[in-house]
């Protein structure tokens, strides 16, 4: 476990590399207040979606010197470009209503939800990973700690150089690396370990979702009480960001669906305002999102149409300007993000051969989105059985949502909440039923029901919140028809009307002067909350500490004694050698955690690739390494490989997480070739002798 002192500065670090990038920018092109910082995360992406594939064109490695210097030119190209436009600024901002703006109790109250939000889910992965301590376990997890290895060690950011990872002699490759290089970055600066900075690079990006979620609310609704429980209940739902970060896991999917919200707010403004800052901040945005994930990219289009179908269905002048808007985003970022959208357009990805059977019925499928419960019902060993139970509260506030969602002043969300109706259905479809009609729909996001069930969630978040918003209105209008306090004649000082300034809200005819029935809604909403968060025992912390956990297990795949073997290896393997291993044991963590060269490096889906040459040594390896002491060309892989040890252990990434490791590793015992030179309870190390 790492010291206190070094979790705080690696907590510090992360949270600096997510926000300072993009609020720096934010700052130049003229964002204020809540919109640039709530924004800031996803702008920061765009930075690194800009950076990462042009710096290793003009022959500059990664490092935090050169992403500094790069966030530099973008801000200052965007300040020069927004001064030199400033005659045109302003003369296209949409008329909004007069909003009454927010007191400074407000300003305080909402980013104490933050804090309070971003808390829950940093301190649940606090503990589910034994202080930033734990290596998360499961299929995908080694390909992500492994390419934070290589970027921080090498420099080398564009997406196609991952393809180290899986083919080295592939033509066309690309993997979405924002995350992996945001992650490096942290590495670079403070010397921190993969496992740690990964570890607290996810418990914080449950914090940069908090805070987008609260600035599309914020933006959309000017609602103090609205933004505020948005805040709050975004980090207490399973379905996401809890269980998709075990399923898979899918860290960049997470850390994108995050940064949706924040993406949608800027473009909101951006609609409304058509200022070159904004534009150019949402341009960046959009950058930043197809660098993570280009799912999540396809996700946040399909959400954008929806809002501009509000847009248009509200006020109809609006159409020729939006989409000048619009045309305006969309060349900036082609501009700004040419190499990172020619590296993903370079490449041909088919989901077709990835067919998930259905997994539960679809009225199944509807109640486990309703009571916030796992996404798919699938055997015990997936999971604790806590997280496949509703989570009732969260359904109670749902269904007063949808009693509620009708006052007008919820009507600016309406397409947020549109999008997770369309997502919902989607889910049930692909959880339900395996037909042509459910995969297409699906296959920009792998027909996975996983992946759908966490789209649904950012909108089923906003209905609750609506909910308790709604549960708060109807106990401040119980209080204010009970208990009627006379005004206080003597008192002609105006009173700000907190929340009771909302249309709508009850408590707006409160007497001025009269604080105390002022303070009515506000005190109602406080109880509200506190009897949420009583009834769900904390938010539902422990209930998604006991899910996170299922990702920081002491083993199968990668146990306390496996780390001890693989820090045997990091003492003994000579220098540029190679280590053979299975590559669904867990032994592809061996570079992540302590520098040593695994043969595979992830784990492997399908055959083996051969190289140009149309040689596979490596296949060969898995299949007959144990044939070494009879078979030439066994002994001739492992001389073209450069294998000077070899790597055995239990525990297994597959289904069965018990499987055993592949032929050519058994039995290794009876090789004279191969000398057992440590041994523990999970793990064995043989040299090669030769």
């Amino acid at each position: 476990m790492i010291s206190i002192g070094e979790m705080v500065l690696l907590v510090l670090t992360t949270g600096a590399v997510m926000i300072l990038p993009g609020l720096l920018v934010g700052l130049a092109v003229g964002l204020r207040g809540w919109l640039l910082w709530g924004v800031s995360p996803v702008v920061t992406y765009g930075v690194i979606g800009v950076a990462a594939p042009t710096l290793p064109k003009l022959g500059i490695t990664w490092s935090p010197w050169t992403v500094l210097a790069t966030t530099v030119v973008i801000a200052a190209i965007g300040f020069g470009v927004g001064r030199l436009l400033r005659r045109w600024d302003g003369r296209w901002v949409e008329r909004e209503p007069v909003r009454p703006p927010w007191s400074r109790a407000h300003h305080l109250s909402v980013a104490a939800s933050v804090l309070l939000g971003g808390g829950i889910g940093l301190f649940a992965s606090y503990r589910a990973s034994r202080g930033f301590s734990a290596v998360p376990q499961w299929f995908d997890a080694a390909y992500h700690a492994n390419a934070i290895r290589f970027i921080s060690d090498t420099g080398q950011s564009a997406p196609s150089a991952l393809k180290v990872l899986t083919d080295p002699d592939a033509s066309s490759y690309f993997y979405p690396n924002a995350f992996h290089a945001l992650v490096a970055l942290v590495r670079q600066i403070g010397g921190f370990g993969v496992v740690p900075a990964l570890d607290v690079a996810n418990g914080l990006v449950i914090g940069s979702f908090v805070l987008c979620m609260t600035i599309l609310v914020k933006v959309c609704t000017n609602s103090p009480a609205l933004t505020a429980v948005t805040a709050i209940l975004s980090s207490t739902v399973t379905t996401f960001p809890y269980d998709i970060q075990v399923w898979g896991p899918l860290f960049p999917l997470v850390a994108g669906i995050a940064l949706v919200p924040g993406f949608l707010a800027l473009l909101h403004r951006a609609l409304l305002e058509r200022r070159f800052g904004h534009l150019f901040a949402t341009a960046l945005g959009a950058i930043g999102l197809l660098a993570i994930h280009s799912s999540v990219a396809v996700a946040a289009i399909l959400l954008a149409g929806l809002l501009l179908i509000q847009h248009w269905i509200t006020r109809r002048q609006r159409i020729l300007p939006d989409l000048a808007a619009g045309v305006g985003i969309v060349v900036l970022a082609v501009l700004f993000g040419f190499n990172q959208i020619t590296a993903f357009l370079g490449i041909s990805v088919s989901a077709d051969d990835v067919v998930w059977p259905p997994t539960s019925m679809p009225a199944d499928g509807f109640g486990r989105l309703l009571g916030a419960s796992r996404a798919v019902g699938y055997p015990a060993w997936s999971g604790p059985y806590s997280a496949w139970y509703p989570a009732w509260w969260f359904t109670a506030a749902l269904v007063v949502g949808l009693i509620g969602v009708r006052k007008a002043k919820f009507r600016p969300v309406y397409w947020w909440l549109l999008g997770g109706l369309a997502f919902t259905v989607l889910y049930i479809m692909v959880a339900g039923y395996s037909t042509p009609l459910t995969r297409a729909l699906s296959r920009p996001w792998w027909n996975d029901p996983w992946r759908i069930a966490a789209l649904t969630t950012p909108g089923l978040i906003v209905l609750a919140a609506i909910g308790v918003v709604t549960a708060r209105d109807g106990l401040a209008a119980l209080v204010t028809k009970v208990w009627r306090p006379k005004p206080r004649a003597e008192s002609t000082r105006p009173t700000e009307f907190t929340e009771s300034a909302e249309a709508g809200d009850p408590g707006a005819t409160a007497v001025v002067g009269d604080r105390r029935r002022a303070l009515v809604p506000i005190v109602s909403l406080a109880v509200v909350l506190l009897v949420f968060g009583a009834l769900s025992r904390g938010f539902y912390l422990p209930r998604n500490t006991d899910r996170l956990r299922w990702l920081y297990l002491d083993g199968p795949v990668v146990s306390h004694t496996k780390e001890d073997a693989m820090a045997w290896l990091s003492q003994h393997v000579p220098a540029g050698t190679v280590v053979a291993n299975d590559p669904h044991d867990g032994s592809p963590w061996m570079w992540a955690i302590d520098g040593v060269q695994p043969l595979f490096k992830v784990s492997v889906i399908g055959p083996v690739p051969a190289r140009k040459d149309g040689s596979n040594d490596a296949e060969v390896i898995l299949r007959r390494l144990n044939q070494y002491d009879t078979d030439s060309s066994v002994r001739r892989a492992v001389d073209n490989l450069d294998i000077s040890y070899v790597f055995v252990s239990k525990g297994s990434v597959k289904a069965d997480p018990y499987a055993p490791v592949a032929r050519g590793l058994q039995d290794l015992d009876r090789v004279t070739g191969l000398r057992e030179v440590y041994r523990n309870v999970d793990s064995t190390i043989y040299q090669v002798t030769k």
